[in-house]
């Protein structure tokens, strides 16, 4: 009687060792990943447009605080980070950073065309991005139709 249970013990200890194991192992992905996370994917990166409202221009962004609501974003990252998980990036940056119960808000997106849809930067110099988009507040919709030209402009 005391040596089955002796085995069911020892069986308990190596279920819970192999278990323990198998979370280091998950955690320890996780923190690898954290460390290298542009490797593994794309960065939205946001650069505020300020606009002069009595010259009706838009201003140096060295020279004075964004007076509007209007931003650009493309994405950066590494290997994984081709035209589709930018715009990906992009649209999913534009819908949690602007509240439309707030205020509704226009966009366009641009598509860099001499781009492949596949380039993959790894160097440190990641060249032009995929897309460029242009997002702004209705109270700055004007800004945000000078900057998109002709292109299509989305509200939401």
């Amino acid at each position: 009687m005391m040596s089955q249970r002796s085995k069911q013990i020892r069986n308990l200890f190596l279920y819970i060792l192999i278990a323990l194991s198998l979370i280091a192992a998950v955690e320890y992905f996780k923190y690898s990943t954290r460390i290298h996370y542009e490797w593994f994917h794309c960065t939205a990166i946001k650069e505020p447009i300020p606009y002069d409202y009595y010259n009706q221009e838009v201003i140096d962004i060295l020279d004075a605080e964004p007076s509007s609501s209007v931003v650009k974003y493309y994405a950066r990252g590494g290997p994984s980070c081709d035209k589709r998980g930018e715009f990906k990036t992009i649209i999913k940056r534009i819908t949690r950073d602007f509240e439309p119960n707030l205020e509704h808000y226009s966009f366009c997106i641009f598509e860099n065309f001499e781009l492949p849809q596949r380039h993959y930067p790894i160097d440190e110099n990641k060249g032009a991005p995929g897309y460029v988009a242009y997002v702004g507040y209705d109270s700055d919709s004007k800004l945000v139709e000078r900057l998109c030209n002709d292109s299509t402009i989305y509200h939401m």
